[in-house]
């Protein structure tokens, strides 16, 4: 447990030392939403709705999207890609702790640095959501939000770590990576709401785990998801 802790503190540390990189993940945090805002609001102008979503809707979707993405998407396929072939991964192997162990850490670790940094931008959006009753605080539908980012967060390491073991047999992963984070960032639902896509569409994507990494967590929020207490 101790080891544990260690590492999770060595990357929440690390991903806070440079000052320049803290800028930057506002920025890229703030930015997207800022111009999603004006794009939809533009777009669902009045009482418009589309995909089933209004205005103030689609505005808290992409808010939350963008929040599951920075507190849980971390790239353990890519670090795990440069690891293996620059040969620290034989470093990691020596470690008294497993591979699996030592990525999740460090992924909890530079997620919680994404906490610290933008959390309280988070919080002052919902405030302000909240106070212009854009939004309806739901305390049965928050908690299950946060178990909802907790799995999601179990599943993202468990996808991508095996995604990033497949440079073991391969020379190098990169285009392989950057068509998967194409691809997975438009199964999500990151780009836009997969209630936007056709109907065929909508049912394929319902086969496949990818919606559970941004648009399931979100519809929770947004009351679009029927939970059942005895389904859970």
């Amino acid at each position: 447990m101790k080891i544990n802790r260690s590492i999770a503190r060595l990357s929440l540390k690390s991903a806070l030392c440079n000052k320049s990189s803290i800028v930057i993940l506002l920025l890229q945090s703030i930015v997207p939403v800022l111009v999603m805002f004006y794009l939809w609001s533009g777009i669902l102008n009045g009482n418009k709705k589309i995909g089933g979503l209004t205005n103030s809707q689609m505005i808290i979707y992409y808010i939350g999207v963008n929040f599951v993405n920075f507190f849980i998407w971390y790239a353990i396929d890519w670090e795990l890609n440069t690891d293996i072939h620059s040969g620290k991964i034989s470093n990691i192997l020596h470690r008294p702790i497993s591979v699996q162990r030592y990525y999740f850490n460090k992924m909890i670790g530079d997620r919680a640095a994404n906490i610290v940094v933008l959390l309280p931008v988070f919080v002052i959006g919902l405030i302000y959501l909240t106070l212009v009753k854009q939004i309806k605080i739901n305390l049965i539908n928050g908690a299950f939000f946060i178990i909802s980012l907790i799995l999601t967060t179990i599943l993202w390491f468990l996808f991508s770590f095996i995604i990033g073991c497949l440079a073991f047999w391969f020379e190098n992963l990169f285009f392989v990576l950057l068509v998967k984070d194409v691809l997975v960032s438009l199964l999500a639902g990151y780009y836009f709401p997969l209630s936007l896509l056709p109907k065929f569409w909508q049912r394929l994507v319902e086969m496949l785990p990818f919606k559970y990494f941004s648009n399931y967590p979100i519809n929770i929020i947004l009351a679009d998801c029927k939970i059942k207490l005895n389904t859970l």
